[in-house]
């Protein structure tokens, strides 16, 4: 799958005016979502995905297909992957218990370096997402890759017809050495990534069908479209596709001899 959107950023003290025009023009309240991000690192030499999830977990064909379409993409280069978790503010921060990862569902998902659009207010780039019914951590590690760090994200998203709409931000949590927290702060003591509190806004559109260049310059041209009646309203800016990289970057060559 492809996916192209739009990049611009919203002040805190514009949110609620931002959130109001978005569900003005897409007639729907928005949808919240908080979400807790695991990232996982691959091996420093590409070595895709060798050990297969159980049947029982990867049940469906469609998944199994994605698992194998990512095992390729993972061939090319390692990549930092997302595990995300859906939590909710009530019930799952200032809590003691503890979240069991192996038994939630999450979202193993996979982004690609964005495609060398040059002077272009969009980014397109390759994306793979495969939904996990449990075990998806232990999957991880089998696979050869490690736990790095997480984020929280929130997100309130509309719709209006094939274009997402998303307004997000991500949030600091405390420091643990090699795994996740073992207990979340209150969600009142989160502090946002960006200093300024600013959101992101991103106006989305997807290609499933990655081989079909005539449908990305169709959706190229939607969200071009779209553009012009959303510039009046928020500032798009052309973004360097760098800042989107997950690929972990090789070892440094010693000279002499390759990288191990």
């Amino acid at each position: 799958m492809h996916e192209l959107f739009l990049t611009a950023s919203v002040k805190q003290g514009d949110f609620d005016t931002s959130c109001a025009i978005l569900q003005g023009l897409s007639w729907m309240t928005a949808r919240r979502t908080i979400s807790r991000i695991l990232f996982f690192a691959g091996q420093p030499q590409a070595k895709g995905l060798p050990n297969t999830p159980p049947p029982g977990v990867l049940p469906r064909q469609q998944e199994k297909q994605l698992w194998v379409e990512l095992s390729k993409q993972l061939l090319r280069s390692s990549y930092i992957l997302q595990a995300t978790y859906e939590v909710a503010p009530e019930t799952d921060f200032g809590k003691e218990s503890t979240m069991d990862f192996n038994r939630l569902p999450a979202t193993l998902r996979w982004t690609d370096l964005p495609d060398p659009l040059r002077d272009s207010p969009i980014t397109s780039r390759k994306k793979i997402e495969v939904p996990f019914p449990h075990k998806l951590p232990v999957i991880m590690m089998a696979n050869g890759h490690t736990y790095t760090n997480e984020l929280i994200q929130e997100s309130y998203s509309f719709n209006r017809g094939d274009l997402e709409i998303v307004l997000s931000r991500y949030y600091h949590l405390p420091e643990s050495q090699g795994r996740p927290i073992a207990h979340l702060p209150a969600w009142n003591d989160l502090r946002p990534v960006d200093s300024a509190q600013k959101w992101v806004l991103n106006v989305k559109l997807n290609v499933a069908e990655d081989g079909q260049p005539e449908k990305l310059a169709k959706a190229n041209e939607e969200l071009m479209r779209n553009k012009a009646e959303f510039e009046k309203l928020f500032d798009f800016k052309v973004v360097d596709r760098r800042v989107f990289d997950t690929r972990i970057a090789p070892p440094p060559v010693v000279p002499g001899r390759g990288p191990s």
